[in-house]
């Protein structure tokens, strides 16, 4: 049984951005590692994860798409996110989009229609 505290979703999409200012790549599944999902280009921060809520057209340019409420996302800084195996610690909003800059906590694989736990 899962708290009342604990909050499930699913991944909706997954992006990658290899090239700056270029038009992103969609991935039905992505590997996370300490700097990022594999195929997108170095940035400052690992990921950026973004409410589906928020996403007009492409934009913003974010790595992860969940169906969370752009609320609920923006009260869980400081929490950790589940997704397959991976685990990320939400961070700060950045100034330009909405979304969450991300660290990883635990790479790994992960999947379009994964479940989203915050804790």
């Amino acid at each position: 049984m899962v708290p009342p505290q604990v909050l499930r979703y699913r991944l909706e999409r997954i992006q990658v951005f290899p090239v700056k200012d270029a038009p992103g790549r969609r991935l039905n599944q992505g590997t996370v590692t300490a700097c990022g999902v594999i195929g997108d280009r170095p940035k400052k921060r690992a990921l950026l994860v973004t409410s589906s809520e928020d996403m007009m057209n492409d934009e913003p340019r974010s790595n992860l798409v969940v169906d969370v409420p752009s609320e609920t996302l923006r009260r869980a800084t400081g929490h950790e996110m589940h997704i397959g195996d991976v685990v990320v610690r939400l961070g700060r909003q950045p100034s330009e989009c909405p979304g969450l800059y991300a660290e990883v906590v635990r790479t790994g694989d992960v999947l379009v229609g994964d479940v989203v736990v915050i804790d």
